[in-house]
Order: structure tokens, then C-alpha cells, then sequence
């Protein structure tokens, strides 16, 4: 990776959609360079596919919550995570350390669907539960500077 690889990663990350020739304006190189090294980061796995922005409030899912769920002892943390993978309104789950297994992000429609949201995750991972409520998000997605 150099900073050619990171300047067009960094502008994928920012719109999935960006024109290469575009790409090639902000890194000052040709387009064909620009399609040369997204084939080769795609061919080593670097990038793995295009992601779509939602606005999750024009979607009707304004509420954000970030749950901590401890598992039940008697239950592998994939079983667990792939009953909540049945929970449509779950968008993330992560394995985590410390005082909880689980970290879960949900979208809700309202304080009242999360609440829903919660007894559907309860039901799944009968342990305890803390909800984090999003009040605003300043930034996400952000990638960091890389040495090169």
C-alpha cells in the first residue's frame, strides 16, 4: 500500500460511487491508473465492495442504539449472534471484551420499537442488557492515516 492505495481509499469511503476519473483528478494520476489499483486492491481484499450511505431518517429509523448483551453461559457467542441476526432492525453485532460479550447496534422507528427491539434481543440472549441511546453522530466511517 502507498498513497496513491489510501487516497483512493479514502474516496471510496467517502462515496462507493465515485467515478474513477474523478478519483484520478484528486490523486492527479490517469484513470487507468485509478482502475489498475482498484483491481488490485480488490484482487488482494483490501476492498471487498461498494457500500451504500443510508440516511436513516428519511428511511424512518431516527433512534440509534448501541446495546451490550451478555450471553448466556450455555450458548456459543455465534449461536447467540445469529439468533439476533433474525432481529431485522439489528444492523451490527460485535464480539467485544470485558463487562459484556456482545455489542449490538439497532436502528428503531421510536423509543417505543426500541423498547420492542430490546425484549426480541432478550429473548435471544436471556442475560443482561444496557441500551445506549445515539443522541447525534459527528462523524463515522472515518479511516485512519497509514504509514507508507
Amino acid at each position: 500500500m502507498d498513497t496513491l492505495d489510501t487516497t483512493i481509499i479514502a474516496c471510496l469511503t467517502q462515496d462507493g460511487r465515485m467515478p474513477y476519473s474523478r478519483i484520478a483528478d484528486q490523486a492527479g494520476v490517469a484513470t487507468t491508473t485509478v482502475h489498475q489499483r482498484v483491481k488490485r486492491l480488490t484482487e488482494r481484499g483490501i476492498i471487498t465492495g461498494t457500500r451504500v450511505k443510508v440516511d436513516w431518517e428519511a428511511l424512518g429509523l431516527p433512534v440509534t442504539a448501541v446495546i451490550s448483551v451478555t450471553a448466556p453461559d450455555d450458548r456459543p457467542l455465534a449461536a447467540v449472534a445469529d439468533g439476533l441476526r433474525s432481529i431485522q432492525f439489528v444492523y451490527s453485532c460485535y464480539a467485544v471484551t470485558g463487562e459484556f460479550d456482545l455489542l449490538v447496534m439497532v436502528r428503531a422507528r421510536s423509543s417505543n420499537h426500541l423498547g420492542e427491539l430490546l425484549e426480541e434481543i432478550r429473548q435471544h440472549a436471556p442475560g443482561r442488557t444496557r441500551a445506549i441511546v445515539v443522541l447525534a453522530t459527528y462523524f463515522e466511517g472515518r479511516l485512519p492515516e497509514f504509514e507508507v
